[in-house]
């Protein structure tokens, strides 16, 4: 659900007076993503010192990092970079720590809290069932103003991300005249969500929706692909869990556990509501694991997303890891869209050390 872009948009100001709602959203954007990184470096490495040496190879010839930065790695610091970016449209950073701890102790709590942590950005989450059912959002709920916006949407003009379908659908279902106008309208919404959600499950990447809320329709399976583009070291490090991102749910590969989720997250002056597909890839040939993360819809702002967060083996017990961050937005536009986006890349950057520092030192020893 989304709206128009203007200097008086909500987006420009998240950016320009939510900096700091922006950094923590956009890091709370799942840390799914990172774990596809770690496997990335793991891929080949059956043992933890040889793991040590993967990952120092990769956050050097694939991140970019340098020695000075891998070896402030190694001691246990937070490292962070921007990533380049395909467009204006893409933001993407990567952080990389390592803990000394035990790995399979942070992979058990990090799976069953993926969704649920995000250190008071969200308001409100669920797992969905599969199929899902809208007794899944039970615990979903809709502000009036959501709702307002809702009531004049019409393709290529709407302030929250719908496709032409649902639009039609709203305007065709909802007496906004009647006593029952709000109730009725969240039923519908809550409908076009678990809609969303089926279509994905069933259909994957292709049927993902096509958002109309703009004069030009944002195909959001197209802006995904253009994600998995620009991260080439996926195809080349961990080929098949790029397949299986991009080809589920027909593809299959041995060692995942996918579920999917919902939560209504306070990025910015707008609620966001948003849906996941959440996949945990614990390969035990090697010693790595993989939690990714990929956004599948959003009300407002995103296009698309994917976060990676990888937990590696590493010598004497612990482990690396590493969180990759990569999502499409509506860039703000005028004269200070450049100055803006800015401040949004260096929010992202800060808001993947946040992560990774509270991840690094939380309740799971």
């Amino acid at each position: 659900m989304h709206r128009k872009m203007r200097h008086t948009d909500p987006l420009l100001n998240l950016w320009r007076q939510s900096g700091r709602a922006a950094i923590r959203r956009a890091g709370s954007l799942k840390m799914a993503l990172a774990l596809v990184v770690a496997v990335a470096l793991a891929s080949a490495a059956p043992t933890a010192t040889a793991n040590a040496g993967r990952a120092a190879a990769f956050m050097r010839d694939s991140i970019g990092l340098s020695a000075a930065q891998i070896a402030s790695v190694e001691a246990g610091a937070v490292v962070t970079t921007q990533l380049s970016a395909s467009d204006n449209s893409e933001i993407a950073a990567f952080g990389a720590i390592r803990v000394h701890g035990d790995r399979a102790a942070f992979l058990h709590k990090v799976a069953a809290d993926v969704g649920r942590s995000r250190r008071g950005l969200v308001q409100e989450v669920g797992r969905l069932s599969r199929p899902p059912r809208i007794e899944d959002l039970a615990g979903l709920t809709l502000d009036d103003d959501s709702l307002e916006r809702v009531r004049d949407c019409k393709p290529g003009s709407c302030s929250i991300k719908l496709s032409r379908s649902a639009m039609e659908r709203i305007q065709r279902d909802v007496d906004w005249e009647a006593a029952d106008a709000r109730s009725r309208a969240t039923r519908v919404l809550e409908e076009m969500l678990v809609d969303y959600a089926s279509a994905y499950m069933k259909g994957g990447t292709a049927a993902m929706a096509t958002y109309a809320d703009k004069q030009s329709p944002i195909e959001t399976s197209a802006e995904f692909r253009r994600i998995l583009t620009a991260s080439p070291y996926l195809v080349e490090y961990v080929p098949e869990l790029h397949r299986y991102a991009e080809e589920y749910p027909t593809a299959s590969l041995t060692g995942t556990e996918d579920f999917f989720y919902w939560s209504k997250d306070r990025y910015a002056p707008k609620p966001t509501i948003s849906l996941f597909h959440v996949v945990v890839w614990n390969d035990p040939q090697r010693e790595h694991a993989v939690i990714a993360s990929k956004r599948i819809y959003a009300s407002h702002y995103f296009r698309a997303g994917v976060e990676l967060l990888a937990v590696v083996a590493a010598p004497d017990g612990g482990f690396y890891l590493m969180d990759l961050y990569r999502a499409r937005i509506d860039p703000p536009k005028g004269l200070l869209a450049g100055a803006i986006m800015g401040k949004v890349r260096g929010g992202i950057e800060q808001a993947v050390r946040e992560n990774l520092r509270g991840l690094a030192t939380s309740d799971w020893r």
